[in-house]
């Protein structure tokens, strides 16, 4: 039976693997386990796995044995936190937590018979259960993505050895998640920190063009039922598809976009897509239209995400349309269409193949082939000819490549950032209803949920017909409601002046913090404390701060958030004030110096909103 105390423990705080743990003693083929008494006197624990008999600990002196595993551990310290994988009766455990009395600690257990003898033998409360931040079955509905989300110091996973050797397969679906988990934190807060400010000056900088070209969505919404869309990236297969995408554009048997730098492919043979979609928010994004600036070309529409790097835009010859970027919190506070509604918005995504696919079935399109999307090398190649900063595979690259599946069933090679592409093209396929991908990338990456299919022998099958109408996506600029964005202007005029109010407020019960903790006063530093609280608060509900400030300041912004329950925990009050002066301070600094440089910009694209509202 489970422990009363860890009973409770579960019941109030991890109530979905109590409710799991129930199951566990009437479940008739449950891994039958005993608890044996050792030579010494401890409890051992054996189980019953395929008619044989293991056990997790030593016969003759567990304590001995788990002594040993946490003096293999030479690189943990009071900063570490720890990832218990396996529990059994988690000796290994108890030893580790006396000698790292500061550690937090996660217990994740794959099979739920042994945390059940865990739960019955071990009681958390001896533990230090204050510093237990979860407890997970497997990964379903698991909350240590939480654990590592918000991790700021070292994570060292501890593996019960024995228990690694006798469930080989758990602790593969384990090591294979957690690895992956890593990586999605790590890629986030590196995108997170290297657009974090780009995305919203790029949107602030480009409202002059959002309020003075079409909303491709909003004009176009649905309007290509039964047509077929060619989606064309810049992948070495491009090469090969070179003529049938000549024969199709000649022919009007589908509408051709390009993504990313295929535009210059397209370009160098003389294949004008109907339009080139943008998205990628830095300056270097620039390079991929200068063909297009430089040669003057027109007839190519440009449609870019409202976040895009703004440098993008300047110049270009032809003609522009938009669509709204999640990313754009700017856009989404002042404008609304006439009728009052939201407006529709792309999701953010690691590739603008990605947020085109969304873009293509929101237009209504009832096919889209993908052309040269790779998402993997060949050979030493990574982009289509035609590309003036193309270059070849470095052997360090092609080194630290990994191994996907073709749509051949062959292994090719490509790189975690592709990969990701690829998984985010399946995901929205798999989230959009009823959409058509045939992939006709040779040698490409497989992407599941498309159909593979030779571009050739879906043209032979499919698109016999001219579909393509001249000037189908053109339209007249998209009429925000311009008493909503009138009244959000001067709602956030006042916000603008409240954030400063609020900094200056802020700064001040920051200086008397300071002032007591040289005095030693730590009660009076726990009201002002409180008070500070209050004024973040205010800082989290001010729209200025909140679709500028804030989305500029994401990372350290969510650094300072989880900090808070840290500081809440912290019991020496001289490092709990020493820590509060450190991190709102800073938090404070990065803000208040973001604020001065943001006001040009500011004022020129208010200038902006108000020269549109007054035509």
């Amino acid at each position: 039976m489970i422990l009363i105390d860890n009973l409770n423990i579960l019941k109030n705080s991890y109530p979905d693997i109590w409710n799991k743990l129930k199951q566990i003693e009437d479940k008739e083929n449950r891994i039958l386990f005993n608890i044996e008494e050792t030579r010494n006197g401890e409890k051992t624990l054996a189980v019953t796995k395929d008619d044989k008999k293991v056990y997790l600990h030593s016969k003759y002196n567990p304590i001995k044995e788990a002594e040993t595993i946490v003096d293999s551990f030479d690189d943990i310290d009071e900063n570490t936190n720890i990832i218990f994988y396996g529990t059994s009766l988690g000796y290994h455990i108890q030893l580790m937590l006396e000698e790292y009395n500061n550690i937090k600690y996660y217990i994740y257990e794959p099979i739920p018979e042994l945390l059940y003898a865990f739960l019955s033998n071990v009681n958390l409360k001896d533990l230090n259960n204050s510093r237990l931040m979860g407890i997970s079955i497997g990964f379903s509905g698991n909350t240590i993505d939480k654990f590592v989300d918000r991790n700021r110091d070292k994570i060292k996973i501890v593996e019960l050895p024995s228990h690694k050797q006798n469930f080989e397969d758990e602790n593969e679906d384990f090591n294979q998640t957690m690895l992956k988990i890593i990586k999605d934190k790590r890629r986030t807060i590196a995108t997170n920190y290297s657009f974090q400010k780009r995305w919203i000056i790029n949107s602030m900088k480009n409202l002059k063009e959002v309020l003075s070209t079409p909303n491709i969505i909003l004009e176009k919404k649905g309007e290509f039922k039964d047509k077929t869309a060619i989606l064309v990236a810049a992948g070495p297969s491009l090469n090969d598809e070179i003529e049938n995408l000549r024969y199709i554009k000649e022919n009007g048997l589908a509408y051709i976009f390009s993504v990313g730098s295929a535009i210059n492919t397209l370009i160098y043979n003389d294949i004008y897509p109907d339009a080139a979609c943008t998205y990628d928010p830095t300056v270097k994004n620039q390079t991929v239209f200068e063909k297009v600036k430089e040669k003057g070309i027109k007839n190519i529409a440009m449609i870019f995400g409202s976040s895009v790097g703004y440098e993008t835009l300047e110049n270009y010859p032809g003609d522009k349309y938009h669509m709204i970027t999640s990313q754009d919190t700017v856009a989404r506070y002042f404008l609304k269409d006439e009728g009052g509604k939201g407006i529709n918005i792309v999701q953010d995504a690691p590739s603008i193949a990605v947020v085109t696919l969304q873009l293509l079935y929101t237009l209504g399109f009832s096919n889209i082939i993908l052309v040269g999307q790779n998402l993997g090398y060949r050979g030493k190649e990574r982009y289509s000819e035609g590309i003036s900063y193309r270059s070849e595979l470095t052997d360090k690259e092609i080194e630290n490549s990994i191994w996907v599946k073709d749509v051949y069933g062959n292994e090719i090679l490509t790189n975690e950032s592709l990969d990701s592409m690829r998984q985010q093209i399946e995901l929205y396929i798999k989230l959009l209803p009823n959409i058509n991908v045939i992939n006709t990338t040779k040698g490409g990456a497989n992407i599941e949920g498309t159909q593979f299919k030779e571009l050739k022998d879906f043209m032979e099958t499919t698109i016999k017909d001219k579909i393509v109408e001249k000037n189908r996506l053109s339209g007249n600029k998209t009429i925000y409601d311009k008493k909503h964005i009138l009244s959000q202007t001067k709602s956030m005029d006042k916000s603008f002046a409240n954030a400063k109010k609020i900094n200056k407020e802020y700064k001040l019960i920051l200086s008397k913090i300071e002032k007591s903790l040289n005095n030693r006063n730590f009660s009076e530093i726990e009201k002002l404390y409180i008070k500070l609280d209050k004024e973040l608060k205010k800082i989290e509900n001010n729209e200025f701060y909140k679709t500028f400030i804030l989305p500029m300041n994401r990372v350290q912004y969510k650094v300072l958030a989880d900090s808070i329950d840290d500081l809440n925990e912290e019991k020496n009050p001289y490092q709990k004030s020493k820590r509060i002066l450190d991190i709102f301070g800073m938090f404070i600094s990065i803000c208040s110096s973001d604020i001065e440089m943001l006001k040009p910009v500011y004022d020129e694209m208010m200038e902006d909103i108000i020269n549109y509202i007054s035509i």
